[in-house]
């Protein structure tokens, strides 16, 4: 009984629906068929793209197949009607259905992305099958160039130069506002010297970045790092760093002023360090300086620890601005102490330059007067004489 009840109640909304659809339809006209864009009329900007939404309608008894066509367009630009992608030239629209085609128009020129500012049309034609039904629908584009305005992007610092030797790493730390109404994601790039190396990474992050999100009137920080190359000279470095956003972007000039790496070479023409002389007598010794380092060496001095009583003088007393990898000769006079014992005695010199010092120890060995090797020698003779003048006598004996 209760099946029954739920069959008869489901038969009679059918047959209600039924009927309701068949007095809609007896409504309608046999024919009538309606292409039309949705908005007939735009305001882009040039970063905006053309995209509008073009409807067919049938509001006929009948069910048509309505072809379409583009009957007007700007000169140079390529204008599609499209279904899910797909380029089209008609569709089928059943009795009371309708359908919603996408109209999308741009240049020719693959190279322009920007749409050139001013008013442009675009005319559809739609007409049924049988030619019967016709109808013009028309699309009016207004490209706008927007109005020039304070910087929307801004890159700050408070140290825009710093100041550091060659062997260094050098880190700049930049505020990157995005005062746009928008998030946006911004890319990072720099213009540097040849050889310099230089990289993007997040504040109080170690990996590298080329772009960020920003959120809408925010700003983040960014440390810039710039490294030299090897050896690089003394002199001012000049870096542009360019943040560049979907619809703005912003430049910044950056320095690094090199003072030179500082580094000294020194040594022997024979690389030996040993010198032998005789106590009271100059022993000349050789010391060639050489600035292995970027920076020219403006003073450089030289002293030396010496044993009581000696005198080590340098000729001359000190050099003045050795320019990277020149080489220069100091000649050093060792004069032992007139009662310096026979033996090996240490000379360290001391080579003290612009923040570069080095050092050579020479091992000084004093040997006996010539004069005390012939006094040996008459000694020696005289007792060999006096030896055998008394042999001579005893044997007399």
């Amino acid at each position: 009984m209760k099946h029954r009840f739920w069959t008869t109640l489901c038969a009679a909304a059918l047959f209600a629906a039924t009927a309701a659809e068949s007095k809609s339809k007896a409504d309608m006209p046999e024919r009538s068929v309606v292409v039309a864009f949705q908005y007939p009329s735009v305001k882009l900007t040039p970063e905006d793209t053309v995209s509008a939404d073009l409807l067919v309608k049938n509001r006929g008894k009948k069910d048509e197949t309505v072809l379409l066509e583009v009957a007007g367009k700007p000169k140079d630009w390529t204008v599609e009607i499209k279904r899910y992608g797909t380029v089209i030239g008609g569709i089928f629209v059943g009795s009371g259905e309708d359908a919603t085609l996408t109209v999308s128009a741009r240049p020719k020129d693959k190279n322009v992305k920007r749409l050139p500012p001013g008013e442009y049309r675009i005319t559809v034609n739609g007409w049924t099958e049988d030619g019967v039904i016709q109808q013009r629908t028309s699309l009016t584009v207004r490209v706008e160039q927007e109005k020039s305005g304070p910087a929307k992007v801004t890159i700050e610092t408070s140290y825009p130069v710093l100041e550091g030797a060659s062997d260094e790493q050098f880190q700049f730390s930049l505020d990157v506002r995005n005062d746009t109404d928008q998030d946006a994601v911004f890319n990072f790039r720099a213009a540097a010297p040849e050889g310099w190396q230089t990289s993007f990474k997040p504040a109080y992050e170690s990996k590298q970045i080329s772009s960020l999100k920003i959120e809408a009137n925010s700003s983040k920080t960014i440390e810039f790092e710039v490294k030299p190359p090897y050896k690089a000279k003394a002199g001012e470095y000049v870096f542009k760093v360019t943040v560049e956003g979907p619809k703005a972007k912003a430049e910044k000039e950056l320095k690094v002023v090199l003072t030179g790496t500082y580094e000294l070479k020194v040594g022997t023409p024979t690389g030996l360090l040993s010198v032998v002389t005789e106590r009271g007598k100059e022993a000349n010794v050789t010391i060639l300086v050489q600035n292995t380092g970027s920076a020219p060496q403006r003073e450089i001095t030289f002293t030396a620890l010496k044993p009581e009583n000696w005198k080590v003088e340098f000729k001359p007393e000190k050099l003045e601005n050795l320019k990277p990898d020149e080489v220069k000769q100091v000649e050093a006079v060792i004069t032992p102490a007139e009662k310096a014992l026979v033996g090996d005695y240490s000379v360290d010199v001391q080579i003290q330059g612009e923040k570069a010092n080095e050092d050579l120890e020479f091992r000084v060995t004093v040997k006996a007067s010539s004069a005390w090797g012939w006094v040996g020698v008459g000694i020696i003779i005289l007792v060999v004489i006096g030896m055998g003048v008394t042999f001579r006598v005893l044997g007399r004996r």
